[in-house]
C-alpha cells in the first residue's frame, strides 16, 4: 500500500477506491486475492464512514463468533468484501476491505469437510445398523 499522508479524507477514499478497482483487476485477470488493512492506515473515524458510505452495501452479511465477534458483509461492489473481526473483549483487531470471490474466513478447510463427511455418514441409520450387525 502507497503512503497516502498528503491527502485529505474525500482525496483518500478516491485513492482507496482506484486500489480497490485495481485488486478487482488482478481477481479478474488471474484469480489473485487482495485485502487492504485498514486499521494499518491512518484513516480518520470520518474517513472510514465515507469509504463504508461509497462502498455501499451488498446483498450478503455473515456474523462469526469465533474468539471474538467477527462481521462480513458484501459492499455494494460484487468482489469487494467488507471484514471486521474483534477480540474476546470486542476490541476491533481487523478492518479490511478484501477483493475475492468469498473471503478466506468463510471457506470450510478441506480437513473439516472430511471429518464433517465422517460424522455425517456415522449419523445415518445405515451406519447404526452396520455397527450393530458387526457386533
Amino acid at each position: 500500500m502507497k503512503n497516502y499522508n498528503f491527502l485529505d479524507d474525500d482525496q483518500l477514499v478516491d485513492a482507496l477506491l482506484v486500489e480497490i478497482a485495481g485488486m478487482l483487476s488482478r481477481l479478474i485477470a488471474d484469480g489473485e486475492e487482495g485485502a487492504i488493512d485498514l486499521l494499518g492506515l491512518p484513516l480518520s473515524p470520518s474517513c472510514v464512514a465515507e469509504l463504508e458510505r461509497r462502498l455501499g452495501r451488498g446483498e450478503i452479511s455473515v456474523g462469526l463468533d469465533a474468539i471474538g465477534l467477527s462481521e462480513i458483509r458484501e459492499t455494494g461492489f460484487p468482489g469487494v468484501w467488507w471484514t471486521q473481526h474483534a477480540d474476546g473483549s470486542g476490541r476491533v483487531i481487523a478492518r479490511l476491505i478484501e477483493a475475492t470471490t468469498i473471503p478466506a474466513i468463510l471457506r470450510a478447510d478441506v480437513e473439516d469437510v472430511k471429518r464433517g463427511q465422517k460424522l455425517l455418514l456415522a449419523s445415518t441409520h445405515v451406519a447404526c445398523k452396520t455397527s450393530r450387525s458387526a457386533s
